[in-house]
């Protein structure tokens, strides 16, 4: 690229030397692939140079009589990419390149034009050259080949700051559907270790009540009291792991915050390819009345991920999923319509209620049905509501969340 490039140039007064762009595309090499050996890809430029410049004057340009006296003047083109990366190899430019800087701006100017000043030297008397005039066109000249470059590496570095910006907010997308999903099991595990308690409690209730009656058959005793110690190490073993993903959960939450808008965006995102992979066709609408940061992420996301496959898996075919977020005084009103398969009027009592399901596989195996029954307990966790009601031709889901629960202060 660089050898191509050199035959771009500026002709000028300075006798027959050039300004080419080869400079800028060998120096924003050397600049963007640290990979890159200087020395030795300036020697392979310089030769490289020397062969096309020859050959295009032997075979194009000139008459013969006046090959022999061009060619002493087309090496200068060689000593040029030679001088210019002693100085970029000796001035250690790739420590110096590592940001983009003041001090490497000004180092490139003085590369570029101590090696321009070289080639000139080659190509013309030196009298000619150290003129004001002369030396004033080859000082700009060169400027503006370190302005190409310094303009190119800081678009280089935008656009890697662009693709890094977008990875890692991909990357924060499928963290918080992660640990949203996490969320769930963190839910069901707190609701587990209060049912350990509770048997552990009996358990041992049971064990002192055998031990007081003094049966003569003491097993029974001794049986009550390995489950109240069974129990009670598969409670800390729990209590260990809720803490480990209590902690993870926190850490994770310090890292960014969220809006609301931003969160909604997110659940039809991930809703949208869902119902792709379900081979169905769903239009998501989004209306918010205000938008608000939130402070608890997880748990919002939580419940509106539920809300909304389980929207989206009622729906045959084709349909629609509309969210709506509203704020009437202390409370946060959200509300997921759907235009799926309608809830019979005898079920719609059960619903919330653990293993309910009209959910079956085409196996006819049931679905767990506790997908309604967490976003009911998880709502209720918050000091809120979950209420249902049917239209016609449309069923909503309403999630009323304290303000102030929900709020980033």
């Amino acid at each position: 690229m660089t050898v191509i490039a050199t035959e771009l140039f500026i002709v000028t007064d300075i006798g027959p030397f050039r300004f080419s762009i080869g400079t800028v595309v060998f120096v924003y090499a050397v600049l963007s692939l640290h990979h890159l050996l200087i020395i030795p890809t300036a020697s392979l430029v310089a030769i490289s140079t020397l062969l096309l410049r020859v050959s295009l004057d032997y075979f194009f340009w000139l008459q013969r009589d006046y090959f022999s006296f061009m060619m002493a003047h087309q090496y200068s083109g060689a000593v040029y990419f030679l001088f210019l990366a002693v100085i970029l190899r000796v001035g250690g430019f790739k420590k110096i390149a590592r940001n983009l800087s003041a001090r490497l701006v000004l180092f490139m100017a003085a590369a570029v034009i101590a090696s321009n000043l070289v080639e000139a030297l080659v190509r013309a008397p030196s009298l000619k050259i150290f003129s004001p005039g002369n030396l004033l066109i080859l000082v700009m000249m060169s400027l503006v080949q370190v302005f190409l470059i310094t303009s190119f590496a800081n678009i280089s570095h935008f656009q890697k700051i662009t693709v890094l910006d977008e990875q890692e907010r991909v990357s924060y997308e499928k963290m918080l559907i992660v640990a949203s999903e996490l969320y769930d099991e963190l839910f069901f595990m707190k609701k587990s270790t209060e049912n350990m308690e509770n048997i552990m409690a009996k358990s041992y209730n049971l064990h002192k009540r055998l031990k007081e009656l003094k049966l003569s058959d003491r097993s029974l005793a001794r049986s009550a009291l390995e489950v109240a110690e069974a129990v009670h190490e598969a409670k800390k073993d729990t209590v260990r792991i809720l803490a480990g993903l209590s902690q993870a959960l926190e850490i994770k939450k310090e890292e960014q915050r969220m809006t609301l808008a931003e969160i909604m965006d997110l659940v039809i995102k991930t809703n949208r390819s869902y119902s792709q992979s379900l081979d169905k066709k769903v239009q998501f609408n989004l209306q918010i009345q205000r938008d608000m940061r939130v402070a608890q992420i997880y748990p919002l996301l939580a419940i509106l991920n539920n809300l909304v496959s389980n929207a989206i898996e009622a729906i045959r075919g084709e349909g629609y999923v509309r969210l709506k977020v509203s704020c009437k005084g202390p409370v946060v009103k959200i509300s997921v319509y759907d235009n799926g398969e309608p809830i019979k009027e005898r079920d719609r009592a059960l619903i919330f209620e653990p293993g309910f399901t009209t959910k079956f596989s085409p196996d006819g195996v049931p679905s767990t049905g506790i997908g309604l029954a967490y976003v009911k307990g998880l709502v209720e966790s918050f000091g809120g509501r979950v209420l249902f009601k049917e239209r016609p031709f449309e069923k909503c889901f309403t999630v009323l969340l304290p303000l102030k629960r929900i709020a980033e202060e």
